[in-house]
């Protein structure tokens, strides 16, 4: 037994957590399976059942992070999985995105194909942080004209993701938040203050064992009871066990504030290669909308396909490509837009798609707008559409847009727009499907962890 621990503890602490916390579920479930059949409960499948459920159940938390190699505490988020899924970059043990990896993860359903993240060290870091243009060059080309010679941490990740979705007024509400000093300027110390929002992503690509091959032999031949736990526990300590002198932390080349004061590429673009350049509002205004023009023609030319227009049915796509819609119901919205649409008809223009992407940027203005409406679920009419969005944003769609957003969401041809399904989709769109959501309390998914929690203290 202690040599069957031993060779346990050769592996890494999150893969001594898996073996050991498996082993002891396996052998709680199996008892409490045990009593079910002498009750005539279950099958020997549904024991089987019983046991894959509640080891999925409780230590399928760690395996996105170990998909992507990735050290976490807890389970992934939506935009932290977003961000590992693209990023393709590592130095010093940290993950970061390159300037196109953060335009593909808006524009791509799956990353460009690539075998592994490329691991810089300090002089390729040197070297490409110093390709960053100065603030004056900046333009709505920059991520792409930096493609994959920059940095981009998850703290910038969310932060970029934040000024897509913000409104004018939001946006400048934000800039008061960072604008410490109320000097109507921001610096860069003000600017790094975003980075203690959210710790970074580090990466375990390097305190993985080395051998594959020869740990998972180990693993298949190790079998563990509950007294190897306790030995280990009696040997080493409870609150040592799985965190503790040998935790992941130990084994990285920097701390976490010497990863928040790395110089990245927004650093360098927005304060300049010596970090003393500050930003107006003015200023800062005008990289939010250089960056919100970039995607929307981005956006706009993979869906035109060399033309200067998208059809309507390419339109309704755009529409719908990040909404939470089923299989059936998204066939259904093209079908009535290409019901509804002329073979010969023009289509969307840039100008058009870019007014109703600022629109978007204000939904929740417009939500507020039509508060009655939407608890009274009355339906409107597109001139009553179009008048509420034109004193949401001081500018009406265009009448070929509106009838296009009709067409979509029209479901009974009676040339009305229900609101909430409107706003759900729209929401969606805005937050590119990285919107959290709360769970409901109810439902198949509480109960089964209910049951889980119980049998494994079984």
């Amino acid at each position: 037994m202690k040599r069957a621990f031993s060779r346990v503890w050769s592996f890494s602490p999150k893969q001594r957590h898996q073996i050991l916390t498996g082993r002891i579920i396996e052998r709680s479930l199996a008892r409490s399976v045990a009593v079910l059949a002498a009750a005539g409960i279950g099958t020997s499948l549904g024991a089987y059942e019983l046991i894959r459920t509640a080891k999925a159940g409780i230590l399928d938390g760690p395996d996105d992070a170990s998909r992507h190699n990735v050290q976490t505490d807890h389970k992934l988020t939506k935009r932290e999985l977003r961000f590992l899924q693209f990023a393709s970059v590592e130095f010093d043990d940290v993950i970061y995105m390159s300037p196109m990896d953060f335009i593909d993860s808006l524009t791509l359903d799956a990353p460009r194909e690539r075998v592994y993240r490329r691991v810089l060290k300090e002089k390729d870091v040197t070297r490409i942080l110093k390709k960053t243009p100065p603030f004056r060059s900046g333009s709505k080309h920059f991520f792409r004209t930096m493609d994959q010679n920059g940095l981009i941490s998850y703290s910038e990740y969310i932060f970029l993701l934040t000024l897509l979705t913000k409104s004018k007024a939001a946006f400048r509400i934000a800039f008061l938040m960072f604008d410490e000093d109320d000097n109507g300027n921001i610096d860069r110390d003000e600017f790094m203050l975003i980075r203690s929002l959210t710790s970074s992503l580090r990466s375990t690509t390097r305190v993985q064992p080395s051998k594959a091959s020869e740990d998972d032999e180990v693993q298949d031949s190790c079998h563990l009871d509950a007294a190897d736990y306790h030995f280990a526990v009696s040997r080493i300590g409870a609150d040592r066990l799985f965190t503790g002198a040998d935790s992941y932390a130990v084994m990285f080349t920097k701390s976490e504030e010497e990863v928040r004061k790395q110089d990245t590429t927004l650093l360098l673009h927005l304060f300049g290669l010596r970090g003393n350049a500050t930003l107006s509002f003015d200023e800062f205004q005008q990289f939010y909308e250089n960056l919100q023009e970039e995607l929307m023609e981005i956006e706009f030319y993979e869906f035109a396909r060399g033309k200067s227009t998208i059809s309507p049915v390419d339109f309704a796509r755009l529409i719908l490509r990040y909404s939470i819609v089923n299989l059936d119901d998204y066939h259904k919205y093209l079908q009535r837009v290409q019901e509804k649409s002329a073979d010969d008809e023009q289509g969307i223009t840039l100008h058009q798609w870019a007014t109703f992407s600022r629109f978007l940027n204000n939904l929740a203005e417009f939500q507020s707008a039509v508060r009655l409406y939407i608890n009274s679920n009355v339906p409107v009419s597109e001139p009553e559409f179009a008048r509420a969005v034109g004193c949401t944003i001081g500018k009406e769609l265009d009448p070929v847009v509106v009838s296009m957003i009709f067409r979509i969401f029209d479901e009974n041809n009676d040339g009305t727009l229900s609101y909430p399904e409107f706003l759900a989709v729209m929401s969606d769109r805005l937050h590119r499907g990285l919107r959290g959501r709360l769970e409901k309390p109810w439902g198949w998914k509480p109960f089964k962890n209910c049951i889980i929690n119980e049998v494994s203290r079984a």
